[in-house]
C-alpha cells in the first residue's frame, strides 16, 4: 500500500502529537532533579547509544565526569533521565535509514515499540538477579550466575563495543565537519572526509585520549543530551514545515541536496527480511545493560518493583523519542535516508548546520570517554589472558595510540556508519541485550529459589528470548551486510 509525501507528514503530525506526551510529562521534572551518575556511554548522545560499567569492572575508573555516584540517593524522576540520557545518543540518526531499507510504517513503529518493551524488561530482570544475590556489579552478577572463569567475556565485549562506538563517533565526526568546512568555503581538495578524520584524530582526539583524569569533560554530559534534543526538535520541524517538500519545497530546488526526497518504496504495511536492519540498528539505540546493577544500586529505596517502574518509564520516553525521530525523518526524505540522517539535509539549512555543530562538539569532546572505555576494556581483556602489564602506565600512550590507529582506519574505509550500526547491534547489541539478561536471570532464581522451584520454572519462559536474540543476531548481520 502505497502513501504520497504529504500522507506521511500527516502520519508523522499525527504519531508526534500522540508520542509527544510521554516525553512531555516526563520532562516537566526531570533537570531540576538530575544527578550525573553515569559512567562512560557508547552509543549515547553524545557518543550514542551507552553502555556504562559498574564500579569494579575493568572500566570502574571511567566515569562521565570522573565523579562518583552517591549510592541509594537517586529519585525515579532522577533515574529516568539519567537513564535517558544514558541510553539515547546520534545511534538516533540511523533509524530513517533502518526504516528506508523497506519497512512500512506500521511495522516501523511495531518494531520500535516491541524490541523497547523487550529491551526494559531484559533491563529489569538484571535488577532482579542484583537484588537477588546480593552481586553489585554486572562483571560480578555474570561471574556468580554464568561461571567465574568466563567473566574475561565481559571486559572482551566490553572491548568490542567500545570500539565499535569509536568507529561510529570517528565516522559521523568526518561527515559532520566536512559538510561544516564545505560550508565555510574550504577548497574541496582540503576538505576530504579521509583527511578530515586523520586530522581531527591526529590533533585533536589522540591529545584528548590520553588525558587520565576526565573531571575536566563532566560537561559533556548535559551538552551531548542537549544536543540530542535540538536534533529531534530540527529533524520534526523540518518534518512538519514542507522545506523539503518534494518538487516544491524550498530546499530541494536547487539541486545540492545529497539525494531528492523520493517516496517509491514507502508504505503501510511493508514487512521481510530487510526490516532486520532496522532491528539490528534499535538493538543497539536500546542497549544500557550492563549498567543496570549501577542503576539499582543509586535507586533512593531500591526495590525490584520500583526499579522496574523507573525502568518503564525511562524506556517508555526512548521509544517515544525514537519512534518520533524515525518516522520525521522518514516523512522528510523517504528512501533516500542516510546512515547518518545530517547528511540528507541542505547545506544552507540553518537549523540542520546548527544541528551538525551540536552534534559535532559533543561528540569530539566525548569521544575520549569512549575511548578511555576501550583503553580500560582492553586492559581487562590482556590481564584475563594473562598479559596485566597491557595496562601499566608506561603503555598508555602505545595502548591509546593503536586503538585509535585500528579506530581511524576502519572509519575511513567504511564510509556508512549505519553498517557499523547494524552489524554492532545485530551480534553485540542482541547477545548482551536479548541473550545474557534471561540466561542470568533464570540462574539466579535457580541459585536463590533452589533448581526447579516454582519460580525458577515460571522464569524459564524468559528463555525464549535466547534463540530469538540469536536468530537477530544472525540474520540482521546477513541482512546489514547485504545492503551495504
Amino acid at each position: 500500500m502505497r502513501i504520497s509525501s504529504s500522507s506521511t507528514q500527516l502520519i508523522c503530525s499525527l504519531l508526534i502529537f500522540t508520542l509527544a506526551s510521554v516525553q512531555g510529562n516526563f520532562a516537566s521534572g526531570t533537570f531540576m532533579n538530575r544527578q550525573l551518575h553515569q559512567k562512560t556511554n557508547i552509543l549515547s548522545r553524545q557518543p550514542s547509544s551507552s553502555i556504562a560499567i559498574d564500579e569494579s569492572s575493568t572500566l570502574e575508573k571511567v566515569q562521565r565526569g570522573g565523579a562518583r555516584a552517591e549510592q541509594g540517593k537517586a529519585s525515579i524522576t532522577s533515574s529516568v533521565f539519567n537513564l535517558v540520557n544514558n541510553v539515547a545518543g546520534a545511534g538516533i540518526l540511523t533509524l530513517s535509514a533502518g526504516m528506508a531499507g523497506g519497512t512500512g510504517w506500521i511495522p516501523a513503529i511495531s518494531i520500535c515499540t516491541i524490541l523497547g518493551a523487550i529491551s526494559a524488561h531484559c533491563f529489569s530482570i538484571i535488577g532482579e538477579s542484583c537484588e537477588m544475590t546480593g552481586e553489585k556489579t554486572f562483571k560480578d552478577l555474570w561471574g556468580r550466575t554464568i561461571g567465574e572463569d568466563s567473566k574475561v567475556l565481559v571486559d572482551f565485549t566490553i572491548a568490542l563495543m567500545c570500539l565499535s562506538a569509536c568507529v561510529i563517533y570517528s565516522g559521523i565526526l568526518g561527515d559532520v565537519f566536512t559538510q561544516l568546512f564545505s560550508q565555510a568555503g574550504f577548497p574541496d581538495k582540503w576538505n576530504g572526509r579521509t583527511s578530515n578524520i586523520l586530522a581531527i584524530t591526529s590533533f585533536i582526539l589522540l591529545p584528548l585520549s590520553m588525558i587520565k583524569d576526565l573531571s575536566a569533560l563532566a560537561f559533556t554530559s548535559l551538552l551531548g543530551f542537549a544536543a540530542i534534543i535540538y536534533t529531534v526538535f530540527f529533524i520534526v520541524f523540518r518534518a512538519l514545515d514542507g522545506s523539503y517538500k518534494v518538487g516544491s519545497g524550498k530546499f530541494v530546488t536547487d539541486g545540492l541536496l545529497l539525494a531528492q526526497p523520493a517516496f517509491e518504496e514507502s508504505s503501510l504495511l511493508n514487512f521481510g527480511f530487510t526490516s532486520l536492519v532496522l532491528c539490528s540498528n534499535l538493538g543497539l539505540a536500546y542497549i544500557a545493560h550492563y549498567n543496570g546493577p549501577a542503576f539499582y544500586r543509586s535507586l533512593k529505596d531500591t526495590s525490584a518493583k520500583r526499579f522496574r517502574k523507573m525502568v518503564n518509564i525511562a524506556f517508555s520516553v526512548l521509544v517515544a523519542l525514537y519512534v518520533i525521530t524515525m518516522v520525521a525523518g522518514y516523512s522528510t526524505f523517504g528512501d533516500v535516508c542516510q546512515g547518518n540522517l545530517l547528511l540528507n539535509y541542505h547545506p544552507g539549512d540553518i537549523l540542520s548546520t546548527l544541528g551538525r555543530l551540536a552534534t559535532g562538539f559533543s561528540i569530539l569532546f566525548g569521544f575520549p570517554l569512549v575511548s578511555c572505555a576501550a583503553r580500560e576494556a582492553v586492559a581487562g581483556v590482556g590481564a584475563g589472558l594473562g598479559f596485566p602489564q597491557l595496562g601499566a602506565p608506561k603503555y598508555h600512550f602505545s595502548l591509546v595510540f593503536g586503538i585509535l590507529s585500528v579506530v581511524t582506519l576502519i572509519s575511513c574505509t567504511v564510509k556508512d556508519v549505519s553498517l557499523v550500526v547494524g552489524l554492532t547491534g545485530a551480534l553485540l547489541g542482541s547477545a548482551i541485550v536479548y541473550v545474557c539478561p534471561p540466561i542470568i536471570y533464570t540462574k539466579a532464581l535457580a541459585l536463590t529459589k533452589g533448581e526447579g522451584s516454582p519460580e525458577h520454572n515460571a522464569a524459564k519462559l524468559n528463555l525464549a528470548l535466547v534463540p530469538f536474540g540469536i536468530v537477530i543476531a544472525a540474520l540482521g548481520c546477513f541482512m546489514t551486510l547485504k545492503g551495504a
